[in-house]
């Protein structure tokens, strides 16, 4: 056996007093020379994270020494007297041992790498996570942030793992709301709280009152219960304030990972589009839903002599039904008509209007969803996405409904609106059975609105002379599923 000389580094050819460079201390030195290297040999703290706590790992070279010397050891136990066959029966299996031994050496990887991200923003993403849930966003919005910063391996953090990346679009969306009542209310503090001590402070100043103190009393606490139930009625997800941000947001998230056929399955703008459009979609409705509510609380209010000063007069004889002979009263009102010469007042006037700009405010945004939803699903895979295919057939269904004029409306109106209406809804007819073929799952109501083969005023919504919103109990449905909603 050869004798392997150890090679002696460039210290020891060096004078016995010169000066150490790195200045160890002598308790260094003798635990460098226990563990067998020179004050100028590379520490293993240098090369392997987490050092000494994890062990140095073998060489890619040494490690395809030890797979071959037990492949081999392998074959030569099993034993075979024709060459030729064990040589190909050796290659074969070696090649194949090979390769799964290369995927085995990429999952470990990969479950590494993940191992790592959950154990360096795990508690971070746990913080979000209670503080989402109990309304602290500015909380949430500070840790988040942290995450955005951290890095794992020298690399920054992916959001697409565990879907970090929808968590920040529900911050962004929430920015600015305020904590949830039953949160603060178990703090002890908040507007439940305050409210109560409110009521008491009532009751021990109102003890020795007399009628008229008891009379504003009650007066205050019905306009505080109409307060606290205007806001419950007027609560939505999120603000429209924020909508330009989370749509910055969710168009980096696409410009950042795009769709890679090579890797169908990853998390990409595939599944970024779908929630840019139905929160907007949302937003739309949202905003529509809640102006309505707003113009029938004003509209309360509304003076009829100060209308008649600012509106001017409107002959009404085109607003009725042809076949009506003029008796229908409040049937006839109710089908969206009004009597011959019969004219709206003031009130009624200014209240159509404003509902009709209202219409036509939200309109114009569904329409410019629905373009952009159309440009980019001509191309595949976007055009066959299940989930694309469904909300643009819901997005076609409400520009179907908001077409309508609110009532009451003349025979045109009534024929052009349920001419679009009827255009619109055949529309999204097509799209939910594209979206079926696509393997994708249609809700009870759109199932059975796709077997009737009319699509009849009862299988898609109510009456259109609802004051909220005209047509539709689609508005009700679970239509945002997509959302980065938890």
């Amino acid at each position: 056996m050869p004798s392997h000389k150890r090679k002696r580094s460039v210290s020891r050819h060096l004078p016995y007093d010169t000066i150490n460079p790195l200045s160890h201390s002598e308790g260094t030195i003798k635990q460098l020379r226990t563990a067998g290297l020179t004050a100028d040999d590379l520490l293993p703290s240098n090369y392997i994270p987490g050092f000494p706590h994890r062990p140095i790992r073998p060489s890619h070279h040494q490690q395809q020494d030890d797979e071959e010397s037990e492949d081999s050891a392998s074959h030569n136990e099993k034993g075979d007297n024709d060459d030729d066959d064990r040589s190909s029966v050796a290659s074969s299996s070696s090649s194949k041992g090979g390769d799964a031994q290369h995927r085995a050496r990429k999952a470990r990887q990969r479950q590494a790498a993940r191992d790592a991200q959950d154990n360096q923003i795990g508690v971070l993403t746990n913080v979000i996570l209670r503080a989402l849930e109990e309304g602290d966003i500015a909380r949430a919005k500070r840790a988040f942030g942290l995450v955005r910063r951290s890095k794992v391996r020298g690399q920054p953090v992916d959001l697409r793992k565990r879907a970090l990346w929808s968590l920040g679009a529900e911050i962004l969306m929430r920015d600015g709301e305020v904590r949830s009542r039953s949160v603060m209310a178990l703090a002890g503090e908040g507007p439940i709280a305050a409210e109560e001590e409110d009521d008491d402070d009532e009751k021990e100043d109102h003890d020795g009152a007399d009628a008229d103190g008891d009379a504003d009393a009650a007066g205050r606490e019905r306009e505080r219960e109409r307060e606290r139930t205007r806001g419950a009625r007027q609560r939505r997800w999120g603000s429209s304030a924020n909508m330009p941000r989370l749509r910055e947001y969710l168009e980096s998230l696409v410009r950042q990972y795009p769709y890679n056929r090579l890797h169908p399955d990853s998390v990409s703008d595939l599944d970024f589009h779908p929630v840019l459009f139905s929160c907007e979609f949302y937003n739309a409705w949202a905003e529509h839903r809640l102006a309505l509510e707003r113009l029938a609380e004003e509209a309360e209010s509304w003076s009829e002599g100060e209308l008649d000063d600012v509106l001017p007069d409107v002959d009404m004889r085109g607003y009725y039904d042809d076949n009506d002979d003029g008796g229908g009263g409040d049937g006839a009102r109710a089908e969206g008509h009004v009597d011959r010469g019969d004219n709206l007042t003031g009130r009624e006037r200014r209240l159509r209007q404003a509902k009709t700009d209202l219409s036509q405010r939200a309109l114009s945004t569904m329409r410019d969803v629905a373009a952009r939803m159309d440009g980019l699903m001509e191309n595949v895979p976007y055009s066959r996405s299940a989930e694309l295919l469904r909300l643009r057939g819901m997005v076609a269904l409400y520009i179907g409904d908001l077409s309508v004029p609110p009532a009451p409306r003349t025979a045109d109106e009534e024929e052009e609106a349920a001419r679009i209406r009827g255009l619109e809804q055949e529309r999204a007819r097509a799209f939910f059975v594209r979206m079926v073929k696509n393997g994708g799952r249609a809700d009870a109501c759109v199932e059975r609105w796709l077997h009737d083969g009319n699509g009849s005023e009862d299988d898609y919504g109510a009456d259109d002379d609802d004051d909220d919103v005209q047509g539709s109990q689609w508005g009700a449905l679970p239509v945002f599923s997509s959302m980065p909603m938890r």
